[in-house]
């Protein structure tokens, strides 16, 4: 059985999505969060490009699934954007939002954790 990483990784961002629909503090998921009142510019652009790097790379999953080429470069660029603009948020002190972090967090936490293996498994596979 052949398994083939790159996807795997891309669609490990499925995880990332539903992490960010999932309250992150505050009882608030990335929408409201990134909406809110005490949202800096900042704050609401890193959440919203968390969000749509997530989607990109998950749709370029099923394109892969279809046998379509896509470079590898494009990868490694949307999923250092995803982490650095779900990270960005927490340096920022999300915490203003709420004295917490909640689930969401973790989830998100955990879809990084996974795109990360699975795409330094299809980098020394050269996939």
């Amino acid at each position: 059985m052949n398994v083939n990483f790159r996807v795997i990784a891309k669609l490990c961002f499925l995880v990332v999505v539903i992490g960010f629909c999932m309250p992150l503090a505050c009882d608030a998921n990335g929408f409201q969060i990134a909406s809110g009142d005490v949202a800096s510019k900042e704050l609401s652009l890193a959440l919203y490009g968390l969000f749509v790097s997530a989607i990109i790379s998950f749709l370029i999953g099923i394109i892969l699934l279809l046998n379509k080429k896509i470079p590898v470069i494009i990868d490694w660029i949307i999923m250092i954007v995803c982490i650095l603009c779900g990270t960005i948020p927490f340096f920022m002190n999300l915490n203003d939002y709420g004295n917490y972090y909640q689930t969401g967090l973790y989830v998100i936490m955990v879809g990084y954790g996974l795109i990360i293996i699975a795409q330094i498994i299809s980098a020394i596979k050269k996939e």
